[in-house]
């Protein structure tokens, strides 16, 4: 389980998160919402590692990991795959998967026949370097590297950005089989319908605040979210 609790973080010198709460269970799927400029990437890179929270506290699994440096976040079983991939474009699909495996937990060879069985692209370019492969292929390999850190929790921020509506079904179906084998996934997403379809839960982000929160339904029923998300 992660809880984030009062959590407030800066993005340079403008306080762009302030209190905010959210909680996703052990093997659920949740997604954080909101408009460009909400909060919502300061949010997941204060969680992860990545930004010094200026307050509060995150928690993963009872562990408090908000003053962990950005390895041991990935050690204590965090995962984040930032907007932009962040593949190593010189070497090839194969290198940066075993790069990654050396990051996590436990290093296992064996999760790189799993990734290859979610994204048999990957399997196809394996010899590859990344800095040559499609931004949708990049995306995929982004998620992989995580995956072979074995996280307890996986953070996604904006997976679908730039790829084509092909791409985007590959993407989110790969989501959706990690869900139902139990992966913990929080998400942050642009198409709030596709998110929503996917999610067990989901909160709203604005102007560095959750400001709704509920199920899938729930959100669909807001008129807020019906009018500035769905329609």
């Amino acid at each position: 389980m992660l809880t984030v609790s009062k959590l407030s973080a800066s993005y340079g010198a403008i306080q762009a998160v302030r209190g905010v709460d959210l909680e996703v269970k052990a093997r659920s799927l949740c997604v954080l919402l909101g408009s460009n400029g909400a909060g919502k990437s300061t949010t997941l890179r204060s969680i992860a590692g990545l930004h010094r929270p200026v307050s509060g506290s995150v928690n993963l699994a009872g562990q408090e990991i908000s003053r962990l440096s950005l390895h041991r976040v990935v050690r204590s079983g965090l995962a984040f795959v930032p907007e932009g991939r962040m593949v190593v474009a010189p070497l090839t699909v194969e290198e940066n998967l075993a790069l990654s495996g050396f990051a996590g937990r436990n290093a296992d060879p064996r999760l790189v026949d799993k990734i290859y069985a979610l994204f048999p692209r990957l399997a196809e370019r394996r010899k590859q370097k990344a800095g040559l492969m499609s931004g949708g292929e990049q995306q995929m390999l982004a998620i992989g590297r995580a995956l072979m850190t074995k996280p307890q929790m996986l953070v996604l921020d904006e997976p679908s950005m730039g790829l084509a509506p092909a791409i985007v079904d590959l993407v989110f179906q790969a989501i959706v089989a990690l869900h139902k084998e139990g992966q913990s996934i929080l998400l942050v997403e642009q198409n709030a319908a596709i998110a929503l379809s996917v999610c067990d839960y989901g909160y709203v982000m604005r102007r560095g605040q959750i400001v709704v929160q509920g199920t899938p339904e729930e959100l669909r029923q807001n008129p807020e979210v019906l009018e500035a998300y769905l329609s």
